[in-house]
């Protein structure tokens, strides 16, 4: 668990925020992103992604207002990247990992308070709340190929965490997520461009490598088994 800070560097002319039940990453240029959200999942730039937690009953409010009421008294009063999570903000974790040429930094925010595993937990079941959400930020130049491949890389890294800590569903399943599990990538672009971010790249190498050791801690930290 990270302790509480008004703001941390991320990357260069990029600092991390935590205000309450909100987590803020802005960047003093833009950002390019790729990923999934509840606000601004459609945006290939922005300089700000924000991550609300809520309880799980909040959550049949309407997410998209929740997130914008509080861009606008926090004076964000331009497109963002915006999600929900059912997770505490104060329990964030973050890995980093650098090369000589770029820098890499994965925020993970997990409730796991219900687990799901893909192709087997039916529509329906087990949607009562929980997500594993991970951002991920570099300063290196990726292309849209890059981040797509970044975001299935991701994926596995998180998967491996949980079947290496041997976490099941309720029907006793293995755990392949929670219900409402979002990546977002959000790059710098410096540098030569990145077209490629699978598991045996470099980039990816180490994209797995922070959220691999990201959910690890946060398993370890909530005792989930």
């Amino acid at each position: 668990m990270n302790p509480a800070s008004d703001s941390e560097s991320l990357l260069e002319g990029v600092t991390l925020t935590r205000s309450g039940d909100v987590l803020r990453v802005s960047s003093s240029t833009p950002l390019r992103v790729l990923g999934c959200a509840n606000v601004g999942d459609d945006l290939a730039l922005t300089r700000n992604i924000v991550a609300m937690s809520v309880e799980t009953e909040q959550q049949s409010v309407d997410p998209e207002q929740q997130l914008h009421d509080w861009a606008m008294q926090a004076g964000i009063h331009e497109p963002f990247v915006g999600l929900l999570t059912t997770a505490a903000a104060e329990s964030y974790i973050q890995a980093t990992e650098a090369t000589a040429k770029w820098k890499l930094t994965a925020l993970l925010i997990a409730d796991l308070t219900t687990r799901c595993s893909a192709g087997k937990t039916k529509p329906g079941e087990g949607n009562t709340g929980g997500s594993i959400d991970i951002i991920i930020l570099t300063d290196a130049s990726l292309s849209m190929g890059a981040m797509v491949s970044a975001m299935i890389t991701a994926t596995e890294a998180k998967v491996r965490a949980l079947v290496e800590n041997r976490v099941t569903t309720s029907e006793g399943y293995v755990a392949t997520g929670a219900p409402a599990d979002s990546v977002i990538i959000g790059c710098l672009s410096k540098g030569e461009r990145i077209r490629q971010a699978g598991p045996t790249t470099q980039l990816g190498y180490l994209v797995g490598k922070v959220v691999h050791e990201g959910l690890t801690r946060a398993l370890q930290a909530q005792h989930v088994d």
